[in-house]
């Protein structure tokens, strides 16, 4: 069989194993969110908090670290979405137990958007996504954690490219 051929297989085989089982704990959504920095910025009536200098928020088994992360609700008084930004010397970045086998999920990024409602990582900027020794790398990832679906692509006209290591079995 010609490598080329193989290519697509083995994409496929790779994001099937990666996805099935990263679903993030049912239960994580149900827990309270704490969450420290060293400064903060809130203005309830537009449902927005801004969180800046050595971030830290955890909620169930998640956790996320970043430069600045800014929360945004919904009408209803729920979180909607988290984006999260590094800084020049390091990413943002999360990490979560997933609920099918306890393996730990986790995910690099210049900026890293976490649509609660919509149930999308979004990562950009030299982005990476690693669970059960899979690895996705590119300047853009999108995993949609209900779909098992993981996107990941390179900016144009430039030389990065997207990049996987799969393991097999894993």
């Amino acid at each position: 069989m010609h490598f080329h051929l193989l290519v697509p297989q083995l994409l496929l085989a790779s994001l099937i194993a990666l996805s099935s089982a990263a679903f993030a704990l049912d239960s994580d959504r149900k827990q309270p969110v704490s969450l420290e920095a060293n400064s903060a910025v809130m203005d309830e009536a537009k449902g927005y908090y801004i969180y800046s200098g050595d971030v830290v928020v955890t909620q169930g088994s998640m956790t996320i670290h970043a430069d600045s992360i800014e929360i945004i609700m919904d009408s209803n008084n729920n979180i909607e979405r988290f984006l999260a930004k590094g800084n020049d010397s390091t990413q943002a970045h999360l990490q979560q137990t997933t609920e099918s086998d306890g393996s730990l999920l986790e995910a690099w990024a210049d900026e890293l958007n976490y649509h609660l409602a919509k149930d999308i990582i979004l990562l950009t900027g030299n982005a990476a996504l690693h669970q059960k020794g899979n690895q996705f790398s590119g300047d853009k990832i999108e995993y949609a954690v209900g779909e098992e679906k993981v996107k990941a692509s390179a900016e144009p006209n430039t030389k990065q490219r997207v990049k996987m290591i799969f393991n097999p079995g894993s």
